[in-house]
Parts: structure tokens; sequence; C-alpha cells
């Protein structure tokens, strides 16, 4: 049962995670078919060439979203608010004064245009089309700090139901300005600014909630906070800018050794690019809700529930990826028709690139758990060597040697290779620099330290009683304290049974409470954790007696605090 807090929170944070990452891959295909559809070949290819911007907007977000949540989770499972707000108070500033800095290539839109590959014959459309994105910059890079913190604040639905709201109101929009009013493809990135400051200020919600404990403010970031930002997050945010680098070096060479199909062939990695987010989608829902949740375990010493959390992460990676390559290859016609390639030429020599390019996927989610992982317990360059080889100078290299000679074909062997090899790497520090004894030593509780998780019911009382009376005697507890600590159990436990399982009998969830008890400088600091739906036994309608016992627990304790972090409610007492 002691693993099943571990095993919940991941799964919990998962669902939720991959439906908001999922939701802005929608977004993604949605305009891809569209523009494909209705404004055609070329339209396809400035929406690919575009991609690097929005890449350039998501590396400043995931890296500082990232950076600073991580921070933010681990001093959220040791119970020091009051510095996870500061931290977060200073991601807010940070984050700002970016998105301000993003607004710059307004100003010399040709160099910029330039620099992205843009061609005298794909200008006015690249014109039209990224004039609205760029002036929607700040709101591309808050979306995604905001995302990165309402999940980390144990609100991971928000954040999801904030990506449907991206997604409906772009779908709208898009058939609205594309099809109904016919205003082509300016139509797509209006749609998709409009969705994203609509999802801006449902993420906003969050903050006005009375269990969130992360509050709404700004702060003018420190050096060293922006520092600690870029560091701690700067594996996973880096693939985006990587992702950009790529994305224009492979555009420029297909255009350059694809003849007369160059501009095709940059139509074709788009689609490929596209169909890549699915699965890119579903491992970086895993890869939050990993990050996440191992962050509160890294600030609570939680050795064992880290690793059942990578063990769950890394399932879910290969099983994905697993079924998406193989739907990848079977259908690769179909996918390449739906996105308005019909060619039957065309078609053969793009869906061989779309199956080879499948082969891919299961490394790539592999690749992106470890990552994340590596991340999130402080092993930054490792995460940082892995994102600048795997995204950028490994692919770059083998890239370069075979779309000269292969094309689209040459392309999607070398994502093929790419994450093959960055396996194999992994199992290199696998053998050689264990995490698990990384992980162990740094994380690890130093002093005694007792856990133990119960079914929420009347019989488990005499358990607890006699488990705590065992470790009291063992750790030489005084009598008082002892009582103390025993007492506060007991009281808890009756008290949830008689006020927060009232709905019980309607459902079949089974409800459990984990007590940990460990000794750090003197005091005997008790974490009582439990399943139960939202509930706060310090502000529960119950008796005289209740009240009384309540406020008594309160008066022998330093410090009491009663926090709902991830699915969870906890009891955060220092006796």
């Amino acid at each position: 049962m002691d693993a099943k807090f571990a095993s919940d929170a991941y799964r919990y944070f998962l669902i939720w995670g991959i439906c908001a990452s999922l939701a802005i891959t929608i977004c993604t295909i949605v305009d891809a078919a569209l523009v494909g559809n209705l404004v055609g070949a070329e339209g396809l290819a400035v929406a690919n060439i575009s991609t690097p911007v929005f890449l350039l907007y998501a590396l400043f977000g995931i890296t500082i979203g990232v950076g600073a949540n991580v921070q933010i989770g681990r001093l959220l499972g040791a119970s020091d608010i009051h510095t996870a707000n500061r931290v977060f108070h200073s991601q807010l500033g940070v984050g700002l004064i970016i998105g301000a800095l993003c607004l710059c290539p307004i100003f010399f839109k040709d160099a910029y245009f330039s620099f992205l590959g843009v061609t005298k014959e794909l200008y006015p459309l690249a014109e039209q089309y990224l004039t609205v994105v760029m002036w929607s910059a700040p709101i591309f890079v808050m979306y995604h700090i905001l995302s990165v913190s309402v999940r980390t604040d144990s609100d991971p639905k928000l954040a999801a139901v904030a990506s449907a709201v991206v997604i409906l109101t772009n779908l709208s929009l898009d058939l609205f300005f594309m099809k109904v009013l016919g205003i082509g493809i300016i139509g797509a990135s209006a749609s998709l600014c409009i969705a994203e400051t609509l999802g801006v200020l449902v993420l906003l919600v969050h903050f006005i909630k009375k269990d969130r404990l992360l509050k709404l403010r700004l702060a003018c970031p420190s050096i060293s906070d922006v520092w600690k930002f870029v560091y701690n997050g700067f594996g996973m945010g880096s693939a985006n800018i990587f992702g950009a680098v790529v994305m224009l070096v492979f555009n420029t060479l297909l255009l350059r050794y694809g003849g007369e199909s160059g501009a095709f062939y940059v139509a074709i990695y788009g689609v490929i690019y596209t169909v890549s987010t699915i699965p890119a989608g579903i491992f970086e829902g895993a890869s939050g809700a990993l990050s996440t949740v191992t962050s509160f375990f890294v600030g609570e010493s939680d050795v064992d529930g880290i690793f059942i959390i990578l063990r769950k992460a890394l399932i879910v990676a290969v099983f994905s990826g697993g079924v998406l390559a193989t739907l990848c290859a079977v259908f690769s016609n179909l996918i390449l028709k739906f996105f308005g390639i019909r060619d039957i030429g065309a078609v053969e020599n793009a869906s061989m690139a779309m199956r080879l390019f499948a082969l891919s996927m299961v490394f790539m989610g592999i690749n992106m758990i470890i990552t994340a992982f590596w991340q999130s317990i402080e092993r930054a360059k490792l995460a940082g060597a892995m994102s600048v080889l795997r995204n950028c100078f490994l692919l770059l290299a083998i890239g370069t040697i075979l779309i000269p000679r292969e094309n689209i074909v040459g392309l999607s062997a070398s994502y093929v290779c790419t994450e093959i090899f960055c396996t194999l790497g992994i199992v290199i520090v696998y053998i050689f620099r264990s995490s698990k004894k990384y992980v162990s030593e740094k994380y690890g509780m130093t002093g005694k330290c007792m856990e133990c998780s119960y079914r929420i019911e009347k019989e488990s009382m005499t358990q607890i009683s006699e488990d705590l009376e065992r470790i009291c005697e063992e750790w030489k507890i005084g009598i008082k304290q002892a009582f103390v600590i025993n007492f506060i159990c007991e009281e808890l436990l009756l008290n949830i049974i008689k006020y927060g399982l009232s709905n019980r009998s309607a459902s079949n969830k089974e409800h459990y409470i984990s007590i940990k008890l460990l000794e750090k400088d003197g005091d005997y600091i008790l974490r009582i954790r439990d399943n139960v739906s939202l509930y706060n036994p310090f502000e529960s309608d119950g008796d005289e007696i209740d009240a009384g016992v309540l406020k008594l627990i309160q008066k022998k304790t330093k410090y009491c605090d009663y926090q709902r972090k991830m699915i969870f409610n906890n009891l955060y007492l220092i006796i």
C-alpha cells in the first residue's frame, strides 16, 4: 500500500497532463490540415517555416516554468510555502520581461524573415501569418509558465481545461476566419493567438481558489534567480530552441538539394513534424507529471516514491510509443492525404519517410522521460547534455550527411538514428552513474524515519497504535511526546471517518492514510497524508468535543499546517 500514494499521484497528473499536451497538439494538427487544404502547399510550407518562432516562445516559457517549478515543487513538498511563493513571484517577473523582449523582431521584420528561410514567393503569406504571431509573443510565453505553475500547485485539471479552451476556440475561429470569412492564412494565426489569450485567462482563475498555495504577485527577479531557473529548466526547455535550429537547417537543406521539389519536401517535413507532436504530446504529459510529482517527493525525501514514478513513466512511454508507431506506419498514406498531400507519386515517397520516422517514437519517449527525470533530481548537466546531443548536435551531424543524399527519407532516418544513439547513451549512464545511488545519497533520509500506510477504517486504529508504540520505544521518545503523537493520529483518523467519508457508500474508491514520523534537530515531525476528497478536519463542522480536540492538537504542537498538495490532504506538525 505504501506505493499507492506515488502511483495514484502520478496517474492523476499523467491523465490531465496528457490532456493538456494533446490539446495543444491537436491545435497544431488542425491548423496544418486547414492551411494545407484551404491555402495549399505554400501555406503549409509557411506554417512549417514559422514553427521555429513558436518553439522559441516555448523555449523561454518552458525553461523558466520548469526551472522555477522544480524548485517550487521541492519547497511545497518540504512545506516551505513562503519561499515557494517568493520563487513563483520571481518567475512571473522573469516571464513578463522575456515576453516583452520577444516583441523586438517586429521592428526588423525583413531580416527576421530572411533568417527563418522565407523566400520571395512565400513572403506575402509569411508576413500575414507571422505579424499576428509576433505581436502575441508575451501571451505564448506566459501561457507556458502559468500552465506549469498551475500543475505544480496541484491543479493539473485546470491546466487541461485551459488547453481544451485553447483547442475549441482555435478550431472554431479557424473555421470561421478561413472558411466563412475567407481571410486565408492570417485567420489561422489570429485564431491561435486569440485562443492562447483565453487559455491564459482560464489559468489565472486558479489563483482565486481558496485551496491554492501559490499567490499571484510580481517580484523583480535577481540574477541568481534567473540563473537557477535556466539551469534547472534548460534540459527540457532547450529542446524547443534546438528544434527551431534543426528545422531552420533542415528546411534549408531540403530547399537546396530538393531541386524543384524542395518546397514540397519542406511541406512533407511539416506533416512529419506535425504528426510527431502526437507522441511528443503524450511523452511531454508523462514527463511533466513525472517532473511535478518527483519534485514533491524530493522535498519529502521519499526515495522509493521517486523510482516508483520513474518506472510508471517509462511504461507509459514504451507502450504508447509502440502503439503510435504502429498506427503511423500502417496508415501513413491516409495521414498524408488528410494534410492535403494527394499526388500519387509524392505520396509514395512521403509515405516511406513517414513509416521510417515511426521507428523513432519508442526511443523518443524513453529519452524524454529520462531527461525530465534527470532534471527533476538536479542532474541538470546530464539533462542538458542529453538535450544538446539529441535535439541539436547529433541530429544535425547525421542530417547534414543523409538529407543531401536521400532528401526527405534521409531526414526521417536522421531522427531514427539520433533517438537510438541517445537511448544507448542512457544505458551507459545507468551502468556507470546510477541515479538510484545519486538520489539515495542526495535526498535520502539521514536520521530516524518511519512511514506506514493504512486503510481508513476503525479496525486500523489498533495497528496504528501498536506501530507507534513500538517506534516510540525504539527511538526512546518521552512519554508526553509519545502520547501526543498517538493521540493526534487516532483523533485525526476518527475525524476523517466521521466527517470525511460521508459519501463513501456511493463510491468504490479505496481510502487510505499514511503516517510518517521523523526526527530532526531534536524535534519530531509528523506528516499525516490521506486520499479523501477535499476535506480539512480543522474546518469541519463537528461537535464541541471535536472542536476541543482539534484546538488541543494545535496547542500541543510547535507548528501545525493542513494543506492540499498533489491530490492528497497533508497535515504537517512539529512536536
